[in-house]
Parts: C-alpha cells; structure tokens; sequence
C-alpha cells in the first residue's frame, strides 16, 4: 500500500523540519525524474527529449532532471521564476548548458517532459499554453509529467503517458475523471522513507502484492468457506452465484430463482442457516429488504438495493457493503442527505462524497469506477489497475458475488471489499485480448489466474 494525501505542500516541510533541506528533497526529485527518463527511452527509436519548463519548483525539478541527463533540451514557457528555479537554472549555465529560445518543433523529440506547473496549480491555463500543450497532445511522443500533468482539474490539461508523483499521491491523481490524462502513476522517492515523508494518512493506494485470497486448509469441509445466498434476478444472480464458487464459496444458493449451472443450488427463501447474503443483483423484490433473517448475517448490497429507502437501516450496520456505481450513489446520496448529487459532480470530487458518507454511515462503502475507492468509517483505499475491460454488464454482478465469498470466509467487510475489488481488477487486467471480447463469465473464468 502507498500513502494518499490531499496535498503534499505540507509533507514538505515535515521534511524539511527533519533536517532535509529543500535543496535535497529537489535534487532526489529531480534524480528520479531522470531515472524515470533513462528507463523508458531505452527502447523508444527516438530518444531526444524536451522539457517544457514553468518558473516554480516543479520546473526546478525538471532543471535537476535535465542536469543529470545531459542531452536533453529545455524550453522555458515564459511564466515568472522564482528562487528555487533561479538558483537551479545558475547550475545549468555554471554546466554550460542552455536553453532553447524559439518554440520547439514537436516533431522532433520522442520524449515530452511536462514541468510547467506541479500540484499547486489553480485556475485554468493561458491561450497560449493551452494551444501549445493541444499540438503536444496530439503528438505520438512518449509524455511524462512530473508530479501532476500542468492543468490536470482544469478545461485542458497536458495528456501524460506517465506521471511521476513526488513523494506521495495526490488524491487529485486518482479521481476517476484525470485517470486519461495521468497515464501510469509511479511514485519519486525524496530521500525519506514513504511512511516517513506521508506522516498519518487515512487513504491509501493498493497495489497488487496487497492482494490476500482464501487459504484453504487441507482438513477443511465445504461448510468452512460459508454458503452464500443469491438474492437477485435471471441471469445478474447466476453471475454473482457463479464468481462466488469460484472465488472460493463452498456453498452457494440462489434464493427463488433458477440455477443455469449444476454448481448452483436453489433455495425458496432466506433462513438463519446462511453465511451471508448478497442482495441486488438483477431486479430485487424490494419488500425481501424487510426479511428478519437479513439481521443474522452479513449483507452485500448492489444495484437495484438503491431505489428504495428501505436500504437506510442497514446503513448503520458495520457488517454491510454497498457496491453502488456513480449513477445509483447519487440516488443513495439523495435518501441519506436530502441532497441532489449530480454523477458529473461526484465524478470530479470523489474523494469528499465518500468521506462525507463514510462519516455518518458505518457501513462499507464501495464507490465502483475507473479508480474504485473502498471505505468504512475514516479509512479509505484506492484500486486504480482496472481498465476498460470491465466496463461491460455484468461485471458488478460478480464483484458482489466475490465480496460474498470473503465474507463468508470469515474475512472482515473492509478486508473482504479491498481484496474482491483488488482481485476483480487484477483479472481484468490480465486479459490480453480484445478489449471488446470481454465479458462477465470471462471474468469469472479468469479468477483461476490469481
């Protein structure tokens, strides 16, 4: 797991109260930039490389960078410079190198490095940056942003292959809305531990040697891995069902609904014997929310779960995960707070919405999208390895069923949410086909590649 933080202004000076001087931390900055540079040239047929330069600390990173690498060009945008910037830019000229004065053909470099603003940028970029960064965009060059791509949040942005992040992430990194434009995330270290450098955070980035699957021991029964209820409708259900066994179940039973394969019991209705039910799936007879039976296990709630209000008291429980998707959090949203909560606003503010839930609600709240964020009461996790591959129906479905089977293992509801969604991206990951050929029951078929 890396720290995610909501700036990182402040863990520099917890740095520099250390007795890092600016200085350092700059130079490690700057020695991590070019090593990011160095290693993803070395197979690029074009390998000059172009930094584009603000006036701040963030081009004084790239001025670090460009020290270190030697050959590279630079191109300072015409912004104010301030000291940090000034003093670097002296080494520069004490090494003899300098600047580009007219404005770079594009065309010619196979490596792009974005220094013009970092983390601090607020507001919207000039006319003339903007156009410049639209030809840059366009431009098959392999582009590197360093800390945060310059007017990420903003009307237009510099498109980053790679952004390498200082010291620790930035929550503005992993909204699902700058997912295209921040490219692969990697992490610059400072000269200071991560632990060390991120202080006390509650959010962090999980990676994929975080992943933790059911152990079975050899002197187990099929009784010690939980029986599992289906509670949803046609063929939604089946999915959940069929993920659930093959996550590891060692029971699974859908509830008044027709089993498609012979690996899936039927039962007529909930009973206490259960280990866990998972609720939503597919249409859902509301009036099931109201079973007494719900009270004696824990509960997954999905989908169709979120049109009524009769959801609001399991919202108290701590053994209950919610899997909404953006468009069914703002109807949760809506009943919880008397709020309207457009998916647009949720989408570039993610972070907030789940905190303010997760503040009032004790449940475990499972926010899907490109970067699915997890959370129960003041911690929060972030899986950001899933891709395209699951934006296809059906994929919610087994996620539910997968949560399921945690929980039935005895994993704890925040340990079951963060391993099912971490496992459910890895194997979207891990298909190296079409795009567009995947689906649901591959999905589940590729659970046996973890």
């Amino acid at each position: 797991m890396k720290a995610v933080v909501k700036e990182s202004a402040s863990l520099d000076l917890r740095a520099m109260n250390l007795g890092l001087d600016e200085l350092v931390l700059m130079e490690n900055a700057g020695i991590a930039l070019a090593n990011l540079i160095k290693k993803n040239t070395k197979k690029l047929r074009n390998k000059k490389v172009l930094f584009l330069l603000g006036g701040g600390n963030n081009a004084a990173d790239g001025l670090v960078a460009l020290r270190h690498l030697k050959k590279a060009k630079a191109y300072k945008m015409g912004f104010k410079e301030n000291k940090m910037f000034a003093k670097q830019e002296q080494i520069l000229k004490n090494y003899e190198l300098s600047f580009l004065v007219k404005e770079p053909k594009i065309k010619h470099y196979g490596v792009i490095v974005d220094c013009i603003f970092g983390s601090g940028f607020r507001g919207a970029l000039d006319e003339k940056t903007t156009n410049f960064l639209r030809k840059i965009n366009k431009s098959k060059a392999l582009k590197i942003a360093c800390d945060v791509p310059s007017g990420l949040g903003s009307a237009f942005c510099f498109k980053a292959d790679i952004t390498l992040s200082m010291g620790a992430f930035k929550e503005l990194l992993l909204e699902d809305f700058t997912k295209e434009f921040v490219g692969r995330l990697k992490l610059a270290k400072l000269g200071i531990s991560h632990k060390l450098f991120s202080g006390e955070v509650k959010t962090y980035l999980l990676k994929k040697k975080d992943l933790r699957l059911i152990k079975r021991k050899i002197s187990a029964n099929k009784g010690d891995y939980g029986h599992i209820a289906i509670v949803g409708n046609g063929g939604a259900a089946n999915l959940a069902g069929l993920a659930a066994l093959n996550f590891g179940a060692g029971l699974v039973s859908l509830i008044g609904q027709k089993a498609n394969s012979a690996l899936l019991m039927e039962k007529e209705e909930l009973n206490a014997n259960f280990s866990v039910a998972a609720l939503g799936m597919g249409l859902l007879n509301l009036e099931l929310l109201k079973d007494k039976n719900l009270s004696k296990m824990p509960l997954i709630l999905d989908a169709n779960a979120f049109l009524d209000e009769a959801i609001l008291p399991f919202l108290q429980r701590e053994d209950v995960v919610l899997t909404p998707h953006p468009k069914e959090f703002t109807r949760l949203f809506k009943m919880c707070f008397n709020e309207d909560l457009s998916v647009e606003k949720l989408q570039k503010n993610r972070f907030f919405y789940v905190e303010k839930f997760t503040q009032i609600y004790p449940c475990v709240l499972v926010l899907k999208g490109a970067n699915t964020i997890i959370a129960q009461k003041d911690r929060r996790f972030v899986v950001n390895l899933g891709n395209a591959n699951l934006a296809k129906g059906g994929s919610g479905d087994v996620l539910a069923g997968m949560i399921a089977t945690l929980l039935g293992a005895k994993f704890s509801p925040l340990k079951a949410a963060k391993n099912a969604v971490l496992a459910h991206a890895l194997v979207a990951r891990k298909y190296k086909f079409n795009a567009n050929s995947f689906d649901a029951l591959k999905l589940i078929k590729g659970l046996k590649c973890l």
